[in-house]
């Protein structure tokens, strides 16, 4: 039986690209579509239930090796437990062709080394793309994550404790008081909210 994979990023849309790309080349049985990372963990994929179903002389197509995963490691560990089934595998743009029941094909194991290792790479590239444009959207002046006070309420709002619970039960909203003490709504609302229900304010370790 001929099994097609396919499988997008969040980042890309380009499934039907892959399946006329293995539609031209193969006739297939069954296709699998998914729509995830390919660093998130293969059993927690559709890859990890196909490989369940496939059998010996079975065939998996797909259009690039990277399909199965973004790290050598991965790659490697879900080629293994898919030759181990006696399943050929072949990954059409890289020409890679893995016939595990053929065992003079030593040339595929080498192409495999290589495209798990090109799929690392392009991943600490991406990665290191990421951290660059971080680093020059903050040159820039914009503000990246959590703003300042959000994650340590009470070491910022702490010592205005009784003055923002004063002017809270006055009738002052949670909104004005966010904008007056710098920090977001649902910062103030969950100091207030915290001290509202204590008798006794706890001391809030810094």
């Amino acid at each position: 039986m001929n099994y097609g994979y396919l499988r997008v990023s969040t980042q890309e849309q380009n499934l039907e690209n892959q399946q006329d790309a293995i539609s031209e080349k193969f006739k297939i049985d069954k296709w699998v579509y998914e729509k995830k990372s390919g660093t998130v963990d293969y059993h927690k994929r559709l890859l990890g239930q196909l490989i369940q179903q496939l059998q010996e002389g079975d065939v998996l197509v797909m259009t690039e090796i990277s399909r199965l995963g973004r790290s050598f490691k991965m790659v490697f560990e879900i080629v293994s437990k898919i030759a181990e089934r006696g399943v050929r595998i072949i990954a059409i743009k890289n020409n890679f062709d893995l016939n595990p029941l053929d065992k003079s094909n030593i040339t595929a194991t080498v192409m495999l080394f290589a495209f798990g290792l090109s799929a690392q790479i392009e991943r600490d590239l991406i990665s290191e793309r990421t951290k660059l444009g971080l680093a020059v959207a903050r040159k820039n002046g914009k503000k990246i994550g959590r703003q300042k006070g959000e994650i340590v309420y009470g070491v910022k709002l702490r010592p205005y404790q009784k003055e923002i619970m004063r002017r809270f039960k006055e009738g002052e909203s949670v909104n004005s008081l966010a904008k007056f003490y710098n920090v977001r709504w649902n910062t103030m609302k969950r100091f207030i909210v915290y001290f509202s229900k204590m008798k006794k304010p706890k001391k809030i370790l810094r």
